[in-house]
């Protein structure tokens, strides 16, 4: 019984990799006291208390789960209410131990849940879209350029360290002056006094870092499954470049990311104002009214790491993006931003879990954009 149990959670495992996509992985735990019963063979006598201390268990995953929610998450959550029942959202939960204590007449059990969260975003998208702001979106065309990142190297400097002293001296002298009948005897001392006094100042300079652009069209893929149920129509960088040409501008998209990258300007691996400014006069003309939101931003992700409780590879990236309404006039004005906040998703190898990461990074990303609205 113990090797099936052991070769079902080994597959359950395997299973949540395959679904890291659309599931998130959680563990929870929960505990009942026995009363009057009792245990046998490990477990509680009355099998209504082992069920309770899984529901308690699948609760407690869940609230682990929601813990991380963005506070416009939350809210759309909230606005289900009643209708919200939690065994809608579980897939499935493997048992990882439990303990039955006769001591302590208490029964506890510690589980792994698969949580499906595309079902869940599609819901909270659904309970918070009839927003003024989500109703302006649909039909629009929105260009997107969020550029995926992987640091390559990581620069950093020593302290400068500037050293001061200051050296005072001093010298005090007595006398000291004796006398009587036949003789008069002068004695002199003097002391000699040194301090110094110490000081200085410390100069750091920033890391700076260098990235590598991953897989554009991989990211705008992703945002568009995610926009497109929403009726919102993508357009990506690449596209407005190629029409920006025939009006007679540069091409931008390389500059755009050797910028991004940190290979070029000032700012650290970040897209200059005037650059910008220059992709949004870029998308008043091509767009001639049809282009009227821009998606910018970065997602970056670390080099994956083994997790100490699963055994898995896990991956965060990191994300900023910002949601901006285009005018004639006034520019780019800021709708709805994301970041920076940071996703976390576990692999069976370093790809799958920068896979992963980065799927849910896009899909958590836009749809805090949407609660945001």
């Amino acid at each position: 019984m113990k090797k099936f149990i052991s070769n079902l959670i080994i597959f359950m495992v395997f299973i949540s990799f395959d679904l890291s996509a659309q599931t998130v992985t959680e563990k929870g735990i929960g505990t009942v006291k026995l009363d009057r019963s009792t245990c046998r063979d490990g477990q509680p006598a009355d099998r209504k208390k082992q069920l309770n201390a899984i529901e308690k268990a699948k609760t407690s995953a869940w609230v682990k789960y929601t813990s991380t929610f963005s506070s416009d998450k939350m809210q759309a959550l909230n606005k289900v209410g009643n209708s919200f029942v939690l065994n809608d959202y579980i897939i499935d939960y493997v048992v990882l131990s439990s303990d039955c204590s006769k001591k302590d007449r208490a029964f506890t059990v510690i589980i792994r849940v698969n949580i499906n969260e595309a079902k869940l975003n599609n819901i909270l998208r659904s309970s918070s879209g009839s927003s003024q702001n989500q109703q302006n979106l649909q039909g629009q065309g929105i260009v997107v350029l969020v550029v995926p990142r992987k640091t390559t190297e990581a620069q950093s400097f020593d302290a400068r360290v500037t050293r001061q002293s200051m050296t005072k001296k001093s010298l005090e002298a007595d006398e000291l002056i004796a006398s009587d009948e036949n003789s008069t005897s002068i004695t002199e001392s003097s002391t000699q006094r040194e301090s110094v006094t110490t000081g200085g100042s410390t100069s750091t300079k920033a890391t700076k870092r260098t990235y590598e652009i991953g897989d554009i069209n991989d990211a705008n893929a992703q945002i568009n499954n995610v926009l497109a149920p929403l009726g919102m129509r993508t357009f990506n960088a690449a596209r407005l470049e190629s029409m920006a040409q025939r009006y007679g501008y540069e091409p931008f998209l390389n500059e755009v990311l050797n910028q991004f990258s940190g290979n070029s300007g000032d700012l650290g691996a970040n897209i200059s104002p005037q650059k910008q400014n220059e992709i949004i006069d870029i998308i008043i003309d091509v767009g001639q009214g049809r282009l009227n939101y821009f998606l910018l931003g970065t997602v970056d992700y670390s080099v994956p790491r083994d997790d100490p409780d699963t055994g898995a590879k896990k991956s965060d990236v990191l994300v900023n993006i910002q949601l901006f309404k285009i005018d004639d006039f006034f520019g780019a004005e800021s709708v709805a931003s994301v970041g920076p906040e940071i996703k976390s998703a576990f692999g069976e190898t370093d790809v799958l879990a920068q896979t992963a990461a980065l799927k849910k990074a896009f899909v958590e990303a836009t749809n805090s954009l949407i609660f945001k609205l």
